[in-house]
C-alpha cells in the first residue's frame, strides 16, 4: 500500500541549509550524522537512503523470484554453459588437427 502524500514547506537556511522536520526524519530512519541520497529530475527531487533504496529493490526483485530457485546458481549455470560454448567456438576439432 502507497503511503499517504506528504508535503512540507522548508525555509531555505544559511547556506543552502534546509532542517527536515523531526517527522520525515523519524520516517526515513535518520539520525545525526546519517547520508541520504538527492535525485534531482528536472524542477523535483527526491530524498531517500541507501538503506531505503535496497528495501525497496529487494521488494521489487522479490516480485519476481521462484520460490526455491537460487538466482545466483542459474546466473552461474547460464555463465558455466556460455564458458563452455566459448571453448567450443575458439578450439581446434580434433579432426581438423590431423
Amino acid at each position: 500500500m502507497e503511503a499517504a502524500l506528504k508535503v512540507y514547506e522548508l525555509p531555505m537556511q544559511e547556506n543552502g541549509r534546509v532542517i527536515l522536520p523531526s517527522e520525515l526524519r523519524r520516517a526515513l530512519g535518520l539520525q545525526k550524522g546519517d547520508r541520504v541520497i538527492i535525485e534531482a529530475e528536472g524542477d523535483q527531487i527526491t530524498l531517500t537512503t541507501a538503506q531505503l533504496r535496497r528495501k525497496r529493490a529487494q521488494a521489487i526483485a522479490k516480485r519476481y523470484a521462484k520460490p526455491g530457485v537460487s538466482v545466483v546458481d542459474e546466473f552461474l549455470a547460464e555463465k558455466r554453459v556460455e564458458a563452455q560454448q566459448e571453448i567450443e567456438r575458439i578450439t581446434p576439432d580434433a579432426e581438423d588437427a590431423a
